[in-house]
């Protein structure tokens, strides 16, 4: 019962995240800023 807790639990953090990530995709942010000209990794 309890290694049940720890895997939803798990589980709800991971779906949690992804649907945070899901949501600032769908907004249009993103984890950069979106400022390439101050980037080093796009260029």
């Amino acid at each position: 019962m309890g290694q049940f807790l720890v895997i939803a639990a798990i589980v709800a953090a991971v779906a949690l995240a992804v649907r945070s990530l899901w949501r600032e995709h769908k907004s249009g942010k993103s984890a950069c800023g979106g400022d390439c000209s101050h980037c080093k990794g796009c260029h």
